[in-house]
């Protein structure tokens, strides 16, 4: 299948591509296709809505690049990369008329007219003033030519009166126009009709993983020296995150060869520290931040957890926040209730500021100890009052395990690991203790 270019005539075509104001950028060097999920979204070319959201880096804006690649001969196509600068409804219904006059000339000029002239700070009546755009699009619009228009990094220019912008058009939205919206939150729209309408299609970061041939594909193309285990351990480590992969083979490219770098995917290092820092944590709010970091040493939390160690009750709140805004949240259930954190986001809030205001890391181990031992996870509770360095609280811990736990063969591997981490004068220190470590 081939793209085709909005049609070189009228002349104000030719101008816009011109002024890069809807200029869609070419695929990176190096990009792996996603056939896979371009035939997925191919599958919503017939409703209102393609729904791309997924954390940083990956690879949303060059999937929807591809995908406008790949439309039917029959499709054109119209981009909108948004910035921070769009989250002025006005300024973005500004730039959207005008990518739209590039294919109908004719299109709203009296309505332009009254965009130009508002006043910032006085109320604008924006719905009614989409509801007569629409009626004079659906004119100009035919489904034998439709258009798809792509609202790239809509997270940039989001807000409350843009999302009820935004909602109003799709609710209105004439045949012969598809939208398709890439974010690393997910809007504030009620989807649930055209869910059930089969008007949406949506693909979330499970989706947008690289599959294991896909990431070989992606380290193939640029190594060739990494084979084996250590490829695996690469592949394994990124999670499907294309960014972590690019970092690391450039980083590779910078050393000039890759084989001395198997264990460098690390996310407290290097390029994707500073890619996570900048893109990630930063435009977090503070007490946002602080929960990460706060709960980072947790191998997995559910907000019960996560109140304990932090000695807070909004767990739950900064759970969907992060959740909602995409922030490397990895369900381990189906119900929402636990989480971990991507294993290379996990490496760099592992690596915790040292503000005076942090609480140690051996505090909020000793506090996480203490909720599992509470919710009868003894196995749980031993591993964090080791990580707290609280010996003689393990011990006592290890030592209250029931004859019915002991006849499990995991338990009696784990006090053999503990046995590893105890020194003798506490495994001597009851008889109960020196019975246990007997039997076993």
């Amino acid at each position: 299948m081939t793209d085709l270019s909005p049609p070189p005539a009228p002349a104000s075509v030719a101008v816009a591509a011109l002024d890069g104001r809807f200029f869609r950028p070419p695929l990176p060097d190096g990009h792996v296709l996603r056939p896979r999920l371009c035939e997925r979204l191919s599958a919503g070319l017939g409703g209102r809505l393609l729904l791309v959201s997924a954390p940083a880096g990956f690879g949303k804006s060059s999937l929807a690049i591809e995908f406008c690649q790949a439309l039917p001969a029959h499709w054109q196509s119209l981009w909108l990369g948004l910035s921070p600068r769009d989250s002025d409804p006005g300024r973005f219904l500004e730039r959207l008329l005008e990518g739209l006059q590039d294919y109908f000339p004719q299109l709203g000029r009296q309505s332009l007219g009254l965009l130009k002239m508002r006043q910032r700070h006085q109320p604008f009546a924006f719905e009614e003033w989409l509801d007569g755009l629409l009626d004079e699009l659906a004119v100009h619009l035919s489904t034998a030519t439709p258009l798809l228009l792509v609202l790239d990094d809509y997270h940039l220019a989001q807000g409350p009166v843009l999302d009820r912008c935004l909602q109003f058009f799709l609710n209105h939205l004439p045949d012969g126009l598809l939208v398709m919206v890439t974010s690393r939150q997910r809007p504030d729209w009620h989807l649930a009709r055209l869910r059930l309408s089969r008007q949406l299609l949506e693909l979330h970061e499970q989706d947008l993983r690289l599959t294991h041939d896909e990431a070989l594909s992606l380290l193939d193309r640029h190594s060739s020296s990494l084979r084996g285990e250590a490829m695996e351990n690469l592949i394994q480590r990124s999670e499907g995150w294309v960014a972590g992969l690019r970092f690391w083979l450039l980083a590779a490219s910078e050393a000039g060869t890759d084989g001395a770098l198997p264990q460098a995917l690390n996310g407290g290092e290097g390029l994707i520290r500073d890619y996570l820092l900048e893109e990630v944590i930063d435009c977090l709010p503070a007490e946002v931040q602080a929960f990460l970091y706060d709960t980072a040493p947790q191998e997995r939390f559910c907000s019960e957890l996560c109140d304990a160690v932090r000695d807070a009750h909004d767990s739950a709140e900064i759970l969907r926040f992060l959740a909602a805004h995409q922030v490397f949240l990895v369900p381990l259930d189906e119900h929402g209730h636990w989480y971990r954190y991507h294993h290379l986001f996990s490496d760099l809030l592992r690596t915790r500021p040292t503000a005076q205001t942090m609480v140690p890391a051996g505090t909020l181990h000793l506090r996480a100890c203490r909720w599992f031992n509470a919710q009868g996870l003894l196995d749980e509770a031993v591993e964090q009052a080791l990580r707290a360095g609280h010996l003689d609280v393990a011990a006592n811990l290890v030592q209250n395990l029931s004859e019915e736990q002991l006849l499990a063969e995991q338990n009696v591997g784990m006090l053999l690991r503990w046995k590893m981490d105890l020194p003798d004068s506490l495994l001597i220190s009851t008889p109960r203790l020196i019975v246990l470590y007997s039997w076993a």
